[in-house]
């Protein structure tokens, strides 16, 4: 046969053999043979990036051979199924680190493959509907019957109890009683790029400002740039996506179409930490979740008085914040849509008398999906694409898609534009453009804009760029709760707790899990993992991440790639440690009868008298199953060139006209969900742009004269 849909016969085999072992038929769910995930897994491997593809082919083989690098005689792939079964427990408990890592990587793709089948979606019960209304949206597919929406509770008294996060200005009093917000119109967020072939090879475009980076830091440059006239054009690397034809199918799968690399992105140390990156017009706004903190007023005291970031204080801040939370309409999250699993945290801590209450998020009419992190399916959740980027459209600026960015060009110490390759939909090299500009923003999040300006060779004496990176390491507890409400049948990303947030910089906050993506979370496998499988739909999840002190770094590889480092140190270990005892701690208290604490030794917990062993085991680094979604810190402005690569307003200190405006410039780690933060300053920064602009404006004017 050769290959089958892109990998060999013996990978095919090898997938085959571990999905029949992972996911065993006869427990009251489709088996992985039942849905063939081997061969989904290998059609879906046909649109992975050609690299990510590549290394999933490196891992099969590499598994295929490992009892053979082990001694014993014959390939996985060759043993009979007992032998086999024997080999993934042996590996799967074992003490070598390589053979456990490559054992969970494929135990997460096998999965996350079959709990996006139709038959098991169907046999678990995630059908697509939204919590508000009962609608479907989001499905691929026709979804059977519509069930009567019950009828909203009122919102408790104690919804919101305000604690440090309110205290330290992180949550603006103002917007905590905020509860309606109308839609945008159709026309508000209508957009259009450009792309191959509206775009041909060798084309040479001309504007005032070019931006590289659609997400956070480029959508509001864009906007605010471009209405006060100046010619405007953005470049972003990914395609344009939308509700009505992208956000729709299982998670898992938009996952892998909209992030950079199908999602596979890592910071490499111990533990490897998978990091997430949007890589569509929107940027990570389109695949986050939401959630709309301010930098707490410690940290804008620490960035103006220990890296002197001029006006960075809150006080000063406030005027760049409050026009763009009052834009998205940044408000809490109704109790209506709250959810099951946003529940279950407001229980347990009220019951443990701990502060916290509903996320701010930038939503308008939401309908409770629980899939805002894969494309909001009603346009709710106002990411860049239907707000900010529409806007600067609607002023004149130039949106262009599929177009990366390989090169800054800069002469005599000066920026002069970009260079950029055109890519078609599988991403093919279509051509090259050249945008020519005085003003160069980049806005390619804290792991694209190192990249680029190594790759662009932008002069550094501090040798910062690419250091410093800070990530805010992040896990979460899930805990089984009796009943058949649907956790997921909510907003996804809910419910904050932050009574530790002073003391321990750690935020917790609650969030769904969505079968196709966090049924590969579950602990153990086989026959002692299918009933949790089969009643998913009862687990609530608690997650939480740390302000880390931790540091890693980027560097470009040879062929272009980034090489992203992390070390997790004992302090956050030790804070990771501590968040998952609360965590455990509050499900158990809102009535979970059982969590799973994700600690090798700790399977699972079942009464509060559990949580002292939790408490008193030494968890290590390599312990913890990390993620990572808020990469900051790698081109940090500051007013000291020694420690800094910016100056304090983003300007690069090297090239005249070269700006950067995104996540990447934060001196320290932010200590909250980041979006916020990184629209308010790259707000500054287009300010201090545009005043410099007309400063040069009127010298040039008075020389005419």
């Amino acid at each position: 046969m050769g290959r089958e849909r892109g990998f060999t016969d013996g990978e095919v085999a090898c997938l085959r053999a571990l999905a029949d072992i992972f996911l065993p038929q006869g427990f009251g769910l489709p088996g992985g043979a039942d849905v063939d995930v081997a061969s989904a897994l290998a059609t879906n491997a046909r649109s992975w990036d050609p690299a990510v593809r590549l290394r999933v082919r490196v891992l099969l083989r590499t598994w295929d051979r490992s009892p053979v690098s082990a001694g014993m005689r014959r390939r996985f792939s060759e043993m009979d199924r007992s032998r086999q079964e024997e080999w993934v427990a042996r590996c799967y408990r074992s003490r070598i680190s390589a053979q456990r890592l490559v054992l969970t990587a494929l135990k997460q793709l096998i999965v996350l493959t079959w709990a996006s089948a139709e038959a098991v979606e169907d046999a678990i019960g995630y059908d697509y509907r939204c919590r508000i209304d009962d609608d479907v949206h989001g499905a691929a597919r026709p979804v059977a019957g519509k069930p009567a929406p019950a009828d909203p509770e009122p919102e408790p008294a104690d919804y919101h109890r305000p604690g440090p996060a309110v205290a330290s200005g992180a949550i603006p009093l103002r917007l905590v009683d905020r509860r309606a917000a109308a839609p945008r119109t159709a026309a508000d967020s209508a957009l259009t790029t450009e792309t191959w072939p509206d775009l041909s090879d060798g084309e040479v475009i001309r504007a005032d400002a070019v931006i590289v980076g659609s997400g956070a830091g480029g959508a509001v440059v864009s906007a605010t740039l471009a209405e006060a006239g100046l010619e405007v054009v953005v470049l972003e690397e990914g395609p344009q996506v939308s509700a009505a034809h992208d956000f729709v199918g299982p998670m898992f799968e938009r996952f892998q179409k909209f992030c950079r690399d199908n999602g596979t992105t890592q910071a490499w140390g111990t533990p490897p930490i998978p990091l997430p990156l949007g890589r569509v017009v929107g940027g990570t706004t389109v695949v986050n979740s939401g959630t709309c903190f301010r930098a707490p007023d410690r940290v804008l005291h620490r960035w103006e008085h220990e890296y002197g970031v001029e006006g960075a204080a809150a006080a000063n801040m406030a005027a760049f914040f409050e026009p763009i939370e009052d834009f998205l309409h940044v408000r809490p999250v109704p109790w209506a849509v709250l959810g099951p699993n946003g529940a279950a945290a407001h229980r347990g801590a009220v019951a443990l008398g701990m502060s916290g209450g509903p996320l701010l998020r930038n939503i308008t009419d939401c309908h409770g999906c629980g899939q805002c992190a894969f494309g909001c399916p009603t346009d709710s959740k106002q990411a860049m694409h239907v707000s900010y980027l529409p806007r600067a459209q609607r002023a004149g600026a130039r949106i262009l898609s599929q177009c990366k960015v390989v090169r800054i060009e800069h002469r005599d110490g000066r920026a002069a534009g970009v260079r950029a390759t055109l890519l078609d939909e599988r991403r093919s090299k279509r051509g090259t453009i050249r945008v020519l500009a005085d003003r160069v923003i980049v806005c390619a999040g804290a792991i694209g804009t190192p990249l680029l300006l190594e790759a662009s060779g932008v002069p550094d004496p501090s040798g910062l760029t690419g250091e410093n990176l800070r990530i805010h390491p992040a896990t979460g507890v899930g805990g089984f709760f009796p009943g058949d409400d649907v956790s997921w049948k909510g907003t996804l990303q809910s419910y904050y707790i932050d009574s530790l947030f002073d003391t321990h910089e750690v935020m917790f906050e609650a969030t769904s899990t969505v079968p196709s993506v966090g049924a590969g979370s579950l602990p153990g496998y086989g026959a002692l993992a299918m009933p949790d499988l089969a009643a998913l739909r009862t687990m609530a999840t608690l997650g939480f991440y740390v302000s880390d002190t931790s540091k890693g770094r980027v560097r470009r590889l040879p062929g272009g790639e980034p090489l992203v480092t992390y070390q997790l140190n004992a302090l956050d270990t030790k804070r990771m440690a501590i968040g998952v005892a609360v965590a455990a701690e509050v499900l158990l208290a809102a009535g979970a009868t059982r969590v799973y604490p994700g600690i090798p030794g700790i399977d699972v917990l079942t009464s509060p008298a559990d949580i002292t062993g939790l408490k008193d085991k030494a968890v290590r680094p390599g312990h913890l199953k990390l993620t990572a979604f808020h990469p900051m810190g790698t081109v940090r402005m500051g007013s000291d060139p020694a420690r800094s690569v910016l100056d304090p307003f983003g300007r690069h200190r090297d090239v005249a006209g070269l700006w950067v405006a995104d996540a990447s410039t934060f001196p320290s780690c932010v200590g909250v969900n980041p979006q916020m933060t990184i629209m308010a300053f790259a707000s500054r920064t287009a300010a201090a742009l545009l005043a410099e602009a007309g400063a040069a404006g009127s010298r040039t004017e008075e020389v005419a004269r």
